[in-house]
């Protein structure tokens, strides 16, 4: 590990828990980069929290140190420079996918979802950075240097740069083509060992493959015959209980059948006795009866007499009172009209005064007159 690595190491922190430093395993998101990082306990407890820029369908990439990569992988060498990465689908939370596996996954399965397309956009640019870098691998020189050869695609109209020739040297066709077949026997050799250690990778690859599906298969077997135990336990259970409800129920269905005939039995008296006390009471009921309509006749007989005797002494009461009203009335209406004959009197004089004044003023009046023409005629 560089000195920069050791630095940015330390520079790293858990956005969860804050853990800094060496972390041992930690996940970092592809797209954001280091600005996202989780600790692997964070990681695995659910903590990756999507925000405004990390959403949560970001791919995230296992970055382990030297210990806890032996610990995990056994020693397995790196791909491209890297650990193996084991990506998880955010649409249905499935496990163990490359990159390409993960692409194929969501194109079959979730092509539908809203989120789909830009998942797939970020999954086509880690392959192309993938095409660009094809083969790393990792080798050692004689004198303990460590380098990286990186064979990627030739890039299109790039100008090669020419090698200068070293002056004073001649060199012949027979080197040259010593060279050439020396660089080819390096090649084929070269291309011989990475054919090799893919064959031992393959054969780890089928040698877990055939051991995952072994211990798949036992745990199937193994789930199966415990859950086949479990069956049969609970059938027995089942029908040990079902077998005792019964039980209880024919014991309670003979309790009911006994309760049920008392209780008619106790019916039975109780209506006898009912009907018997309803006679009794209905022939009390006719006597008490008829002895109220006796009485009743006597009654009505003696209160018949009171009302009318009643009725005739207040009908002679209300004539005499109606009388005495009429009475008063006509002394008051004759009364009035003394009163409105005198008043009439009173007016017939003073209309005959009147008049008599009315006549002497005339009389005098003419007398005037007539003393007046003689004087006049004198004149």
């Amino acid at each position: 590990m560089s000195l920069s690595d050791a630095t940015k190491m330390q520079m790293m922190k858990c956005l969860s828990c804050a853990a800094e430093g060496d972390m041992g395993r930690r996940y970092e998101c592809i797209v954001c980069g280091e600005s996202v990082t989780y600790c692997g306990e964070c990681y695995d407890g659910g903590k990756n929290v999507p925000s405004d820029k990390h959403k949560y369908y970001h791919p995230m990439k296992a970055i382990y140190n030297r210990e806890f990569f032996e610990l995990y992988f056994l020693g397995e060498e790196l791909v491209n420079g890297e650990a193996p990465q084991s990506y998880k689908c955010a649409f249905c939370d499935e496990l163990g996918f490359t990159a390409e596996e993960l692409q194929l996954h969501v194109l079959e399965k979730h092509s539908g979802h809203s989120d789909a397309p830009k998942l797939l956009d970020i999954l086509e640019q880690m392959s192309e950075e993938k095409k660009a870098t094809e083969i790393r691998c990792q080798e050692k020189s004689r004198g303990g240097l460590s380098y990286e050869v990186i064979l990627a695609e030739p890039a299109p109209n790039v100008a090669v740069p020419k090698r200068p020739v070293t002056p004073g040297k001649n060199v012949s066709v027979e080197e040259i083509e010593q060279k050439l077949k020396a660089a080819e026997e390096r090649r084929i050799s070269l291309e011989a060992r990475k054919m090799a250690e893919i064959s031992i990778k393959l054969a780890k690859v089928e040698e877990a493959t055939r051991k995952k599906d072994e211990i798949t298969n036992e745990f199937i077997t193994q789930t199966k015959e415990q859950l086949e135990n479990k069956m049969e336990t609970h059938v027995e259970k089942r029908e040990a209980i079902i077998s005792d409800m019964k039980e209880k129920l024919k014991i309670h269905a003979q309790e009911i059948e006994k309760t049920r005939e008392t209780l008619e039995q106790q019916k039975a008296n109780e209506q006898k006795a009912i009907e018997e006390k309803l006679k009794t009471a209905q022939a009390l009921r006719d006597e008490n009866i008829k002895k109220m309509l006796n009485r009743l006749k006597e009654h009505n007989t003696i209160k018949i007499a009171e009302i009318k005797t009643q009725n005739n002494q207040l009908e002679n009461q209300k004539l005499e009172e109606k009388a005495r009203i009429i009475e008063n009335k006509l002394f008051t209406a004759e009364q009035n009209r003394e009163k409105e004959l005198l008043k009439k009197i009173e007016k017939a004089q003073k209309l005959e005064r009147r008049a008599e004044v009315v006549r002497q003023n005339k009389a005098q009046t003419q007398d005037m007159d007539g003393q007046q023409s003689p004087i006049a005629s004198s004149g």
